[in-house]
Order: C-alpha cells, then structure tokens, then sequence
C-alpha cells in the first residue's frame, strides 16, 4: 500500500541533506507545495474577513444615534453612498491627473472596488439588515470584533429587488425572489424617518492602500 502520511516540513529529519531523487526529498517537496497552499488560503480567509469586517463597520458608523429601523428605499440609499464612497477621492485624482501622466496605481484601484461593488449589489449584496430594530441596536453596540459579528443578522439586497432576503445568513447570496421568502411590508413602512449625511461618509471610511489592495486582490504602487 503506498504511504500516503503527510508530512510537515519542519518534521522531516535531515531535510537538508536529502538527495534531489530521494524518497525524503519527495516528502520536503510535498511538504513545501502543502504549506504554501495552507498560506494561501489562509491569506484569502483573511482578506474576505477583513472585507466583511470593514463592510459592517461602515455601516455601523453611517447611521446616526437616534436611528431605530430604515425603509427599504433608504437601504438601498444608503447601499449607493456605500458604493460611492471612495467617489470624492476618485475625483480629487482625477482632477490632478497631468496629460501624459499614467493614472496612479491607487486610482485604478478604487476604480476596480467601485465596480466590483456595484457588480455585488447587481446580484445581491450582504449588509446588516437594517429594517430590524433589534438589529439595528446590536450593530450599534458591536465593537468591531469579527466573532461578534454572528450576532448581527443580514441580509441580501439586489439593485432591482423591491423587498430584502429577510434573515439571509452571511453566506446565503440567494434573493427573495430565489429563495421564495416573504417579506411582511407592515414591518418594514411603519418605521420613524431615517436621516443620513452623506458628506460624512468619506470620513467615516477612507481606506488606506492597504486594505484596498487587500479588497481588490491588486498590488498597488503609491
């Protein structure tokens, strides 16, 4: 029977010594092409963490204090001023753009993450639901902690859906229309005015380099 055990790198004795068609060799090799892929996905399990973590606290940050619930017309507002919200940015670069300059890496960036944006609320984006009171409080109180963050209900929400996928799990991306739920429309119009500033919002979550790299799966060169 072949040995199919797998092997740690660091686990393999006189790695260093192995000749390049010895039995060992083959095991460090195996051992070295394993550890790369477990960094791999690691990297993109911390970069969807790091998006779903940004995502919810831009939202946390965009609702006034005295908010309780929204209607589905000011969430999909409020979806818009998410995709816009690197606009004023884009523009600022643009704007100071020379002729004959290539456009900085930055630029192009926030130019991906807004259409990749807007690609996601085409066919349904994950938010906080917001049309839930109790909802709405937990995210008032949710510290930014990702474990926290199963307490805090979403939902999906489709450019061209009228009602939201009510109690969608963070990883449902089905919409109503697809998943057959019922949204009770009594629960969501009786509901206080919501206000927003949508000036604000380039504050509340101006990015750095960094994180839109990580976004966007791009290098960016400063």
């Amino acid at each position: 029977m072949p040995n199919n055990k797998k092997h740690k790198l660091s686990k393999i004795k006189d790695g260093d010594k192995a000749h390049p068609y010895s039995r060992k060799a083959t095991q460090m090799r195996r051992a070295i092409n394993r550890d790369e892929k477990m960094g791999k996905q690691k990297s993109a399990s911390e970069i969807k963490r790091t998006r779903l973590v940004d995502r919810m606290l831009w939202f946390k940050f965009v609702i006034e204090n005295d908010m309780q619930t929204a209607t589905i017309e000011q969430v999909h507002d409020i979806i818009q001023m998410y995709i816009g919200r690197h606009d004023a940015e884009i523009l600022t670069i643009e704007q100071s753009l020379r002729k004959g300059r290539p456009p900085p890496g930055r630029l192009e960036l926030l130019r991906i993450l807004r259409a990749k944006d807007m690609q996601e609320y085409n066919n349904g984006i994950e938010i906080p639901q917001l049309t839930d009171a109790k909802n709405v409080t937990r995210l008032k109180e949710w510290e930014g902690d990702y474990n926290a963050m199963a307490s805090i209900k979403s939902v999906i929400i489709r450019k061209d859906l009228a009602e939201p996928a009510v109690g969608a799990k963070p990883d449902d991306t089905r919409s109503a229309n697809e998943t057959g739920m019922e949204v009770d429309a009594s629960d969501v119009k009786k509901v206080p005015v919501f206000k927003f500033e949508s000036v604000t919002t380039q504050e509340i979550a101006k990015p750095t380099a960094i994180n839109i790299a990580k976004e966007t799966g791009m290098d960016v060169d400063m």
